[in-house]
């Protein structure tokens, strides 16, 4: 009998959700994470959105919950002698020592060292959702949760901006940015950017025109942030999103053929259609497009001054790099008259962390690809395609990630390491029914 998955039929929805109750060898057995513990997962990833006030140290109150989480994670792994999951190891391990070390060496130390100590908290809380969701039906309370979570989360905030409630929007007046709870408008957009994603990977909800709603919504609360990071990030992500799916259903050639013209008609209304509307929007009486598509071309001459005052303090650095958190200090001693942080991860790396810290954030991505590029080549079993009917979607979130890293830094948000847990998990499991299926067809010695 043929095993090639990259044949075999899609499974009906109605079959694929039966299927994750069945006993197959890598979700049976005493490592099935209880419904008390599935309740505090979804509770954490649920109030993501609470990231402010602030506390000491840059704490939010979700960060209480992060750390909850995380304790039941580990605490009912070690109960049930479950693996513990660190996905990332490696490239974490590297990136942490290497601003740990240029902490010790930085002007602001204390300011190092508590940025060391957040990116080891975000991974551990990456570790613990890799070590949950360790079974179909775990992997989809997870990101069902993140899914719906987020659909009222982006309701709360478009009622708090059509009905003028400050408290609910985060906006001081009508047609400013709306941002919620969070620090800022872009980092509001970029949530409900990367929730778009989810909840197509989630194929959740089930009612195709229900989830259509849910992603409509999201992109009304993505536009209300005015975040032009978010708009960019998600039509890349969509490109790389749209693509994979393809290849996987309909094969390369095809998935290339349309690629090509997706990007041939963004490119041509790129020089079209937005210079005019950039400039319509410059002289707009509405805020909120001055303040988004009308400040772009600003936005951008003050983003290539910024990279390229910090390149230059690179270039006058230190090999280990300045230290972690330390690039607003140092613009702000006489170095330049932008007192602002680095706003880009990739150059702030460089310069905070030297060449070994950019290093590691390669390795990261690397790391974070090739997972995505096994789990996108061939069709899921359907325990796993019930829970994550198109995974190519988490490849496209971390895409859009990737992008908005561009202009801005991601690696302290917390739901890019939640997503990165998403994406371990969901290898974990497809690499451990591959080696069941593998086992299965060998005959025994």
């Amino acid at each position: 009998m043929s095993s090639d998955r990259g044949t075999a039929p899609a499974p009906r929805p109605a079959e694929a959700w039966r299927g994750l109750s069945e006993a197959y060898p890598w979700e049976t057995g005493p490592h099935e994470p209880g419904r008390a513990v599935l309740a505090v997962v979804a509770l954490c990833i649920g109030l993501t959105p609470l990231v402010s006030p602030k506390g000491p140290g840059n704490g939010a109150p979700i960060d209480l919950f992060v750390a909850i989480g995380v304790a039941t994670a580990m605490l009912w792994a070690i109960r049930r002698r479950a693996r513990l999951n660190f996905p990332y190891f490696v490239p974490m391990t590297a990136y942490v020592v290497a601003g740990l070390v240029a902490a010790m060496l930085s002007a602001v130390p204390f300011r190092g060292g508590i940025a060391a100590g957040q990116e080891i908290f975000l991974f551990l809380w990456c570790a613990a959702l890799a070590t949950i969701c360790r079974t179909p039906r775990a992997l989809a309370v997870a990101i069902r949760a993140w899914a719906v979570s987020a659909t009222l989360w982006a309701g709360v905030m478009v009622a708090g901006v059509v009905g003028g409630i400050p408290a609910l929007s985060g906006a001081s007046e009508w047609g400013r940015r709306a941002q919620l709870f969070f620090d800022h408008p872009n980092m509001a957009g970029n949530y409900f950017m990367i929730a778009i994603f989810v909840v197509v990977a989630s194929g959740f909800p089930r009612r195709r025109w229900v989830r259509a709603g849910a992603c409509l919504l999201l992109l009304t609360a993505m536009f209300f942030t005015g975040s032009n990071a978010a708009l960019l990030s998600l039509v890349g992500g969509t490109l790389v999103m749209v693509f994979l799916n393809l290849r996987l259903r309909r094969g390369l050639m095809p998935a290339i053929a349309t690629l090509t013209s997706l990007v041939l008609v963004l490119g041509v209304g790129w020089t079209t259609v937005v210079p005019p509307l950039v400039a319509a929007a410059e002289q707009s009486d509405d805020p909120l497009l001055r303040y988004t598509v009308g400040r772009s071309p600003e936005s951008a001459d003050k983003r290539e001054e910024l990279f390229i005052q910090q390149y230059e303090l690179f270039e006058g650095g230190r090999l280990l790099g300045i230290g972690p958190a330390a690039t607003k200090h140092e613009l702000g001693t006489g170095f330049s008259r932008l007192d602002k942080e680095a706003h880009n991860d990739y150059l702030a790396t460089l310069v905070e962390r030297g060449p070994l810290g950019l290093l590691a954030v390669l390795a990261l991505i690397a790391a974070v690809g090739a997972r995505l590029m096994e789990v996108t080549r061939h069709r899921l079993l359907p325990q796993l395609a019930a829970a994550v009917p198109v995974p190519a979607a988490l490849a496209g979130a971390c895409a859009a990630f990737a992008l908005t890293a561009v202009t801005h830094e991601v690696l302290h948000y917390r739901w890019f390491w939640a997503l990165l847990g998403f994406v371990a998990a969901t290898h974990l499991l497809a690499r451990s029914a591959d080696q069941a299926g593998a086992r299965s067809r060998w005959p025994a010695r």
